[in-house]
C-alpha cells in the first residue's frame, strides 16, 4: 500500500492516509474470498472447520484474601478493630470450548475460540481475630467500668465457584503427519473474564444487654468478584480425520492474563435463620467496606473437540 501511494497524486496527508486504509481493506477481502491453500489440500476445498467440544480446567487462581474493619457497639462508647483472613483456592473443573477456523493460506490458518469453565473455589481454614473496649456501667453502682474483649479463632474453609471465559484470536500454523492427521501451534490476543463467589464474609455486630451485659452476633455473608482482562491465548493441538469432513482434535492451551484486583459486592447473608438481629445487607457492606481480591486470571485447559470442515 505504501508503494502506490507515492505513484499516485495524493494532494495531501489526509488523503494518504484515507487511501492506506482503502488498500488494507481491499487486501482483506481479497484474502476472505480467495481460496485458500493449493488446490490439492483437503483445507482448499473445505477452508472452514467449526470446533466444538468439552474440556478439563485448571485455574492458577489462588490467594488470601483479607478483610479488616471496625465492628459496630451501637449506643456504646467503644474502640474495636477485627482482622478476617480467608484463603481461597480453585479446583479443576470442567469446560466447554467453541470455535470457528479458517484456512487463509497452505499450513496458516485463523481461529476464533470462546471458552467456558467453571471450578469450585474452596479453602484452607481461616483466621477471625477481634478486640473490643467499652465503658459498661453494670448494678448496682452503674459507675463507669472499662472493659476489654478479644476473640481468635479458626473458620471454617472458603466455599464457592469460580467462573472463566475467555474469547481468542489466534493465528495458527501446522504441519501435515500423513494423508489424514495434522500437528498445530496457535497463538494469538485474548479477552478474560473471570467472576468469583465465595462465602463466608464475618461481620460482627455487639449489643449491650440487661445488666450492661454485652453479647454480638455474627454475620456470615457471601460475595462476588468479577474481573475483565486482556491477555494471551497459546498452545497447540493435534487432530486425527475421522471422515471426509470430520476430525478429532486434543486441543490444549495456556491463557494467561494480569493479576488484578476485583472489587467485591456482598451477596446474601448465609446465616440469616441463625441470627436474632436483623442486620440489612446494605448496612453490613458499609460497615465492612470489603476490600478487593486478587485475582489471577490465567488458566490451563484441555479440551477434546470434534471438527467439522465445510
Amino acid at each position: 500500500a505504501p508503494g502506490w501511494v507515492t505513484l499516485l497524486p495524493i494532494p495531501d496527508e489526509v488523503g494518504k492516509v484515507a487511501f492506506q486504509r482503502l488498500a488494507v481493506a481491499v487486501a482483506l477481502a481479497i484474502l476472505l474470498v480467495a481460496p485458500p491453500g493449493r488446490a490439492e489440500e483437503p483445507s482448499a476445498r473445505a477452508p472452514w472447520r467449526l470446533i466444538v467440544g468439552p474440556s478439563l480446567v485448571v485455574p492458577a487462581f489462588e490467594t488470601t484474601h483479607t478483610s479488616t474493619y471496625s465492628p459496630p457497639f451501637q449506643y456504646v462508647p467503644h474502640t474495636s478493630d477485627a482482622t478476617q483472613r480467608m484463603p481461597l483456592d480453585a479446583d479443576a473443573g470442567p469446560g466447554l470450548l467453541v470455535g470457528i477456523e479458517r484456512s487463509i493460506a497452505p499450513h496458516v490458518g485463523l481461529q476464533l475460540s470462546a471458552y467456558y469453565g467453571e471450578a469450585d473455589i474452596t479453602g484452607a481454614p481461616g483466621h477471625y481475630d477481634l478486640s473490643m473496649r467499652y465503658t459498661s456501667r453494670p448494678p448496682p453502682s452503674y459507675e463507669p467500668v472499662e472493659v476489654s474483649l478479644r476473640r481468635s479463632e479458626v473458620q471454617p474453609g472458603a466455599e464457592g465457584r469460580l467462573k472463566m471465559l475467555a474469547v481468542a484470536l489466534d493465528l495458527v500454523a501446522w504441519a501435515d503427519l500423513g494423508a489424514h492427521a495434522r500437528l498445530a501451534v496457535a497463538a494469538g490476543p485474548a479477552w478474560l473474564h473471570t467472576e468469583g463467589r465465595a462465602e463466608s464474609l464475618v461481620y460482627t455486630a455487639y449489643h449491650m444487654g440487661g445488666h450492661s451485659t454485652s453479647f454480638y452476633e455474627d454475620y456470615l455473608v457471601s460475595f462476588e468478584f468479577p474481573a475483565s482482562t486482556l491477555g494471551l491465548d497459546v498452545g497447540g493441538f493435534a487432530e486425527v480425520g475421522l471422515g471426509r469432513r470430520v476430525g478429532l482434535r486434543l486441543d490444549a492451551r495456556y491463557c494467561w492474563g494480569p493479576e488484578q484486583d476485583a472489587d467485591v459486592t456482598l451477596r446474601e447473608v448465609v446465616n440469616a435463620d441463625e441470627v436474632v438481629w436483623t442486620t440489612e445487607l446494605a448496612e453490613i457492606e458499609t460497615g465492612l467496606a470489603p476490600a478487593p481480591v486478587r485475582v489471577d486470571p490465567s488458566f490451563f485447559r484441555v479440551a477434546l473437540a470434534l471438527t467439522v470442515r465445510f
